[in-house]
């Protein structure tokens, strides 16, 4: 199964670099182009770990054959479902042989009657839709802006001679809330 999504958000379409560095305290421009670096990958991260998407976008799902399946994501709406038939000639399914849950979490799309596919092919199925959320909540960018400070603070993989400990009540228990889990 490979979940394709067709663009990622810019982080300072989030949080603005002039956010950021009020938050970092910082009042100079000698770091703009790393602060603006650490911000696209604190959201990358904190979509990672919520599979939430921060961008209206397109995504494309590949199965190898028709089976139920949870999507990984928050979604909007699934636009169609793509097959190879018998003789790995491209078809779309028909609506009324699927539905999709897109108000559930995960999503999840199961089939009907689902016609054969061919044989000798890997992804012989694809989904797609849309997915995507405007504006995060306020408790998503203050982990975003906790993420990247850390990012910004501990500039190394590995910090020898220094004892850390998470803090209490960190990162993630703000984002486990909006957290999306399969429990299949």
């Amino acid at each position: 199964m490979k979940f394709t999504i067709a663009a990622q958000p810019i982080g300072t379409d989030i949080i603005s670099l002039a956010d950021m560095k009020e938050f970092l305290r910082v009042d100079y421009t000698d770091e703009d182009a790393t602060i603006t670096a650490l911000i696209d990958s604190a959201v990358q991260y904190v979509q990672n770990y919520t599979g939430l998407h921060f961008k209206l976008t397109t995504f494309s799902m590949n199965l190898d054959w028709f089976h139920y399946v949870d999507i990984p994501s928050q979604i909007i709406s699934v636009t169609s479902v793509q097959y190879y038939d018998i003789s790995n000639d491209i078809q779309t399914l028909d609506v009324s042989k699927y539905y999709a849950d897109a108000s559930h979490e995960p999503a999840r799309v199961a089939f009907l009657t689902p016609p054969s596919t061919f044989d000798d092919r890997f992804n012989s199925v694809i989904i797609n839709g849309t997915l995507g959320i405007n504006t995060p909540a306020p408790p998503l960018v203050h982990a975003m802006k906790m993420l990247c400070a850390h990012y910004y603070e501990n500039r190394r993989a590995v910090v020898v001679g220094a004892m850390s400990s998470k803090i209490p009540l960190g990162i993630e228990n703000i984002l486990n809330p909006y957290r999306i889990i399969s429990l299949k």
